[in-house]
């Protein structure tokens, strides 16, 4: 990973710019609003916050997480989703470079964030997000932005939407309840679409290993009942972030390429 220079810091505060309006989105799509209209305000209040007040990270700082006007707290979610929107802009700059294979990767990773919010909240995945989704994979395969056929993507998609829906049919025979959203196969078929097949059942693995290891450690450390509802929405947008920033320009992957050398 090459060294930080001041461009990539601009790259940081563009992807902290861009946080800040994922919030908007955060919170106003599963509500059925807009996010254009009526500008940004006090979820206490109502009070139109004023754009000295509404920067990026700084604003909530200098405020003390506070409204100016009614002193109300505000969540510090905001100051969260700007901060990782950013760092992960900045990760991604430093791992691909000005790249078509960076925009593609960023736009989907700006998606998953919000959608990651969403689920966590609603524990729903709205079709507003799949929908351009499928618009982004059409477009990078119609431009050649991606080093994978469309037939790969196919089968990506085919993979990682496919083996939900049967993991969600056989967890709702067995346990008689529902086990897994469609809101998540859809998702999995727009990261597997992305992804080519390998890629995909990377991903896949690793978002059932986050899944697995923060269910233990919510169960060992803080009590969590096991038996509690969990949205699987994050554990995806987590599974293809790690795939993301460990994959190569040439859209080899780090992980892969140490497991084929080392087991074989």
């Amino acid at each position: 990973m090459p060294a930080i220079e001041l461009y990539h810091i601009l790259f940081f505060l563009f992807g902290s710019i861009i946080g800040s309006f994922l919030n908007v989105v955060i919170w106003r799509i599963p509500r059925g609003e807009s996010i254009v209209a009526p500008p940004s305000h006090c979820p206490s209040c109502n009070t139109h916050i004023a754009p000295y007040d509404n920067i990026p990270l700084f604003s909530w700082l200098i405020l003390g997480g506070k409204c100016r006007h009614c002193k109300k707290g505000i969540s510090s979610r905001y100051f969260i989703v700007e901060f990782i929107t950013g760092l992960f802009t900045l990760l991604m700059i430093l791992t691909y470079g000005l790249t078509p294979l960076f925009f593609v990767h960023l736009f989907l990773l700006y998606m998953l964030i919000a959608i990651t919010f969403i689920d966590l909240d609603h524990y729903i995945i709205p079709n507003e997000f799949i929908l351009v989704g499928l618009g982004l994979i059409f477009s990078a395969h119609v431009f050649k932005w991606l080093p994978i056929t469309m037939i790969d993507g196919l089968y990506g998609a085919l993979a990682y939407g496919g083996f939900l829906f049967v993991i969600g049919k056989v967890g709702s025979t067995i346990l008689k309840k529902e086990s897994m959203g469609f809101g998540d196969v859809k998702l999995g078929l727009v990261i597997g679409g992305l992804l080519g097949l390998k890629l995909s059942v990377l991903a896949l693995f690793l978002s059932f290993l986050i899944s697995a290891l923060f269910t233990l450690v919510g169960v060992a450390l803080f009590k969590m009942e096991a038996k509690g509802k969990i949205p699987f929405g994050p554990f995806m947008a987590g599974g293809a972030l790690v795939v993301f920033l460990t994959r190569t320009v040439g859209g080899g992957n780090s992980i892969l390429n140490w497991y084929f050398t080392t087991m074989f």
